[in-house]
């Protein structure tokens, strides 16, 4: 079965993704663990997923990218603006990063089937 009749499920798993990005970056934690990076991991992992789903959809590497990396941007500079999270550059970069290997690994997938 093709690609294409399965885009708008998708669709429906980019959206559920971001929203549980967001929902799950602005709701209060408990108090601040002690490893200020470990949370890396997750960035990395969360965006990857995002920005992969984004090129399985439009098949538009830079557009999949960009807005993954931008909505990264956005979640930090929101939690900046709450008192129970807080801003952290390396989040940006693990996000970003993330995003780029999603975008990467999805975009060889589709090249390698071929799938349109």
């Amino acid at each position: 079965m093709k690609l294409s009749n399965h885009k708008a499920y998708l669709r429906i798993a980019f959206y559920l993704w971001m929203a549980c990005i967001w929902i799950g970056s602005l709701i209060p934690l408990g108090p601040p663990s002690s490893d200020n990076h470990g949370d890396k991991i997750e960035h990395f992992i969360g965006y990857a997923i995002l920005a992969g789903l984004a090129q399985l959809i439009w098949q538009q590497p830079r557009r999949a990218w960009l807005l993954a990396s931008l909505m990264g941007i956005a979640v930090e500079l929101a939690q900046a603006c709450t008192s129970w999270r807080s801003f952290d550059v390396y989040d940006m970069l693990a996000n970003t990063i993330g995003a780029a290997i999603g975008t990467l690994l999805a975009y060889l997938y589709l090249r390698h089937t071929q799938i349109t």
